[in-house]
């Protein structure tokens, strides 16, 4: 094995990942389960996790809905149980709609994003540094944020955009009390993906103001997933955000 595949070489090594049905964490599934890692998938909907379990071999799939307290308590108990150790933790469930300040909001669009979107990475952020301190374990924890929650606010997604600020803020506040346990934790904030999430009206709007032009796939999110993912190519690096966004954060129209 070369010392670059050393690297980033993840055999011997857990990883979960919330949200793995779709998008970004079935293709965060399928990269580290490439690097040799065992994977637990998680997300609401059964099914299409099995499916994907089942391809990669070397993998399990769990449903969690990790808006709710107890279903994140009782994954955590029952993978306890089973004797998971887990190294890896990729909290990127969540979910985007429009939040407009002059609309009713009947359906509570504020509060289930915030629930889901932040409240979620909280419950399974403290769950897996429980679980990584408990088993003596040298941890990373992957945030997934966003550039609409940096210098780039959605119109009309005020709660989307708050989430996401928070969970980056989240990262770099909980690395004082994780750094004395040897447990890493990091934030990715990609800008806009090729996924379920973002239809292609949405993508012919935005693509003017990329600098580099693209939209991006989900692949492209693969050397910095696995960077912060292994200890041997970060172990020096926590509480840092890596914004991967083509350069839309640049704030600027590119000339055409």
């Amino acid at each position: 094995m070369s010392y670059s595949q050393h690297l980033f070489d993840l055999h011997g090594k857990t990883a979960l990942i919330t949200g793995a049905s779709s998008g970004l964490g079935e293709r965060f599934a399928r990269t580290l389960s490439d690097a040799g890692a065992r994977v637990i998938v998680s997300a609401r909907s059964i099914k299409k996790l099995q499916a994907l379990a089942a391809e990669l071999g070397n993998a399990v799939a769990i449903q969690l809905d990790v808006s709710r307290k107890e279903a994140v308590l009782e994954a955590f108990a029952e993978l306890e149980k089973t004797g998971e150790k887990i190294d890896i933790c990729i909290n990127n469930a969540g979910f985007a709609a429009n939040t407009p300040i002059f609309q009713e909001d009947n359906d509570g669009e504020f509060e289930s994003m915030i629930q889901t979107n932040l409240m979620g990475v909280w419950y399974v952020t403290k769950s897996a540094a429980i679980h990584m301190k408990r088993h003596d374990i040298r941890g990373s924890i992957i945030n997934i944020g966003s550039v609409n929650g940096e210098g780039v606010p959605d119109k009309d997604g005020a709660a989307y955009s708050v989430s996401k600020a928070a969970v980056i803020h989240l990262t770099k506040t909980l690395v004082g009390e994780l750094s004395p346990y040897k447990i890493r934790i990091n934030c990715i904030s990609p800008g806009w993906f090729k996924t379920p999430m973002n239809s292609p009206s949405i993508e012919k709007q935005i693509r003017p103001f990329i600098p580099l032009g693209s939209i991006a796939e989900p692949s492209d999110l693969d050397g910095i997933i696995l960077y912060l993912a292994s200890h041997n190519a970060s172990k020096y690096v926590t509480g840092a955000c890596f914004t991967v966004d083509g350069g839309i954060s640049w704030g600027g129209k590119p000339e055409q």
